[in-house]
């Protein structure tokens, strides 16, 4: 039985690295058009600790609240 696991454990080893190798070999996602970045101002406040936050560059598009002490923040 623990040669078993140890088999299982080793698989899960080999799984976890090919992953991370996978993971860093594909870089960084690809620089956003300049054009569909907009100057924008729209400040954010933490409901948990209370830190603030302003977004001042955006992509086209809807933007989604960030989140800080693992909860979404709201608009200020």
């Amino acid at each position: 039985m623990t040669i078993f696991i140890s088999f299982v454990l080793a698989a899960m080893v080999i799984a976890f690295t090919l992953w991370s190798i996978r993971f860093i070999a594909s870089g960084p996602p690809p620089d956003p058009e300049l054009d569909d970045v907009h100057e924008v101002d729209v400040p954010y406040v933490c409901t948990v600790c209370g830190m603030s936050l302003t977004i001042t560059q955006a992509q086209d598009g809807d933007i989604t609240a960030p989140r800080h002490c693992r909860e979404d923040m709201v608009r200020a």
